[in-house]
This record gives structure tokens, sequence and C-alpha cells, in this order.
């Protein structure tokens, strides 16, 4: 499952929606855990901003706050497993957009 998210994540990095979209629809009825559940609502609500967003990009975002965000998250300890993939998502995204971007200089 974490490959599938990472294979989604990776689509958004490129701005490519459409293939994000086909992947994410694909992966939904094969969710066995919260913890895929949630990481699955991550990659849908990234890619529901970057489909919003100009040119498929999001116009902001800051990894910096993302990561403080998510490590709030997954130690509060109401959160459950669905938070936890939902948070290590954010990240696992958030890194890969920072090393886009390094490549790409």
């Amino acid at each position: 499952m974490q490959d599938n998210i990472a294979s989604i994540l990776d689509s958004l990095v490129k701005s490519d929606l459409d293939e994000a979209k086909r992947k994410i629809q694909a992966l939904l009825p094969t969710v066995r855990s919260e913890k895929e559940r949630g990481s699955l609502m991550a990659a849908a609500g990234i890619l529901a901003s970057m489909a919003k967003g100009k040119d498929g990009a999001l116009q902001t975002w800051d990894s910096a706050k993302v990561e403080r965000a998510a490590k709030s998250i997954t130690s509060n300890q109401m959160a459950d497993d669905f938070d936890h993939g939902y948070a290590d998502t954010l990240v696992s995204y958030s890194k890969l957009r920072v090393d886009s971007q390094r490549s790409a200089e």
C-alpha cells in the first residue's frame, strides 16, 4: 500500500493530476485499515487543492509548517491510525516536493 501511496504522491509532485486521480480511484477498493484510509484521504485532499489551484499546482506549501502540523497531530494522545496515516502522507509529500525542487535547480 505504501508503494501505491508513494506513486500517487509522485504523480502529484509532477502535477499529473489525471494520473493521480486514476491511481486514487484504483486504490480505494483495496484500503484495509484506518491508516491506509488516512493516507489516501490526504492524497485526495492534496489532489483537490491542486485541481483548484492555478496550473495544477499548490500555490502555497510551506514544508516546515506542514511537518510541524503533522508532528502536532501524531503527538496528540487522541490521534488514531487514520490521523497518523494522514499526517505521514503530508510529510511524505512535503519531502518529495522539496527533493523535486532541489533537483530542478
